[in-house]
């Protein structure tokens, strides 16, 4: 199966397949191989946003600054270079190679505040570029002149792993409680490589919750299971085995 199959509306993460000939009396399913090609920018819908509080002269502003979904870094400098150029006046990060962290730093005279991972959710998935960042705080840090993360910054890789979603298996058991994932695929290339995963040595396999298994729904996840972005020509292939 691949994604360059798809239809109008389906994306190289979302897609549906209708097969030519159903399958037929099917008791499981296990990926045999997958590929597909990491492109997937560092930040996504769900955590491009940078909260932070700069005070001067004794009053709070609450800033809200937006980084790129459609680019990437080549490295944690880098990427300050680029934090810098979009901040607000009196506000920089600084960035610390012996501790693999950031700073956020107020001008002279002023203060910072970082708010919690969370300030904008109830659920378990980060929604703030903060905790991508390294600030995982579970509220909001004291002002100072000077605030720093206690997580590493992220801002390289998407994710560590892909998770493939499909319609034709409900056996799954995780975090998430979602019951529908077929295959965990390490991301384990550098940006601009080709993932290819090779499922040679595991019997496992996913019940099927039908015998006759004609359109096949296929989702990626990333490993904060959220819906993963690639180019929609970086094209998904996947095989998949069937048990009778």
């Amino acid at each position: 199966m691949s994604s360059y199959n798809n239809g109008d509306f389906d994306t190289s993460t979302k897609f549906g397949i209708t097969l030519a000939v159903p399958v037929i009396k099917a008791k499981r399913i296990r990926i045999l191989s997958a590929s597909i090609a990491n492109l997937m920018m560092p930040f996504g819908v769900n955590d491009y946003n940078f909260r932070y509080i700069q005070t001067v002269s004794g009053t709070p502003t609450t800033y809200d600054t937006a980084i790129s979904q459609t680019r990437r870094w080549v490295d944690v400098p880098a990427f300050v270079t680029y934090m810098n150029g979009i901040l607000s006046a009196g506000v920089t990060f600084t960035y610390d190679s012996d501790t693999n962290k950031l700073t956020l730093v107020a001008s002279s005279g002023n203060t910072v505040a970082v708010p919690a991972w969370n300030y904008n959710t109830t659920s378990s998935v980060a929604q703030s570029a903060g905790y991508r960042l390294g600030f995982t705080n579970l509220t909001t840090t004291a002002s100072a002149a000077t605030v720093t993360a206690d997580g590493f910054p992220n801002v390289i890789l998407r994710t560590n792993v892909i998770y493939v979603v499909s319609n034709i298996s409900t056996d799954s058991n995780n975090d998430a409680n979602i019951g529908n994932i077929i295959a965990r695929i390490p991301v384990n290339v550098s940006w601009g490589s080709l993932i290819q995963y090779e499922n040679v040595t595991s019997q496992f396999g996913a019940p099927v919750f039908t015998e006759r298994v004609k359109d096949i729904q296929i989702t990626l996840l990333d490993e904060d299971y959220q819906l993963l972005v690639n180019p929609n020509n970086a094209y998904f292939n996947i095989a998949i085995g069937v048990e009778y």
